[in-house]
């Protein structure tokens, strides 16, 4: 059965300002190019946006920087991507967007089904919403040019990982084009 864009949505994860690097510059067209598309159709756009604490564990256990904290300019979406009037953003504090917030009752509400994931990093926050949309029972589609890791080698391990689940699409435009 065909799904209507209403039942479809971009999820856009950890596109801000504290987590962009030189890393993922090259994906911001192509998500941009994906966010004018959907809009265009009336397809739900989405912002997936660590917020977290400075005593998060993610900083105190695994040694990672802090950053993207609350409050701070850092947990904003980079303006090449500002989100527009109907964007749902979506504050998270562990790798997946679903993962004690209020994600899965919003696409539920909404009577969404498919699922385009775009974002940083491949290999975490990406990979675990992903995993945890599939496990919810979403379709899914990752545009593997729409997301990025700091490492080539674990942005390439990741997109395996998930092209098992047979959910990874070479580019947003082929992605676009079934839109």
């Amino acid at each position: 059965m065909e799904l209507t864009p209403q039942q479809k949505a971009v999820v856009v994860v950890d596109v801000q300002k504290d987590n962009v690097g030189r890393f993922c510059q090259g994906i911001v067209p192509n998500i941009q190019l994906l966010l004018k598309e959907a809009r265009a159709k009336g397809i739900l756009v989405i912002f997936a946006c660590d917020s977290r604490y400075p005593d998060d564990f993610i900083f105190t256990r695994s040694g990672h920087p802090v950053r993207t904290i609350r409050g701070t300019e850092g947990v904003k979406v980079i303006h090449e991507l500002d989100p527009g009037p109907t964007d749902v953003i979506v504050e998270k504090r562990m790798l997946s967007a679903f993962f004690a917030t209020d994600l899965d009752f919003t696409l539920r509400q909404r009577g969404i089904k498919l699922l385009i994931i775009t974002g940083v990093a491949t290999w975490a926050c990406v990979l675990k919403t992903a995993f945890d949309a599939v496990e919810l029972g979403y379709d899914v589609i990752i545009p593997a040019d729409c997301c990025a890791s700091p490492s080539p080698e674990d942005h390439e391990s990741a997109l395996k990982v998930l092209g098992r689940l047979r959910i990874v699409k070479p580019s947003v435009t082929d992605v676009i084009e079934a839109l």
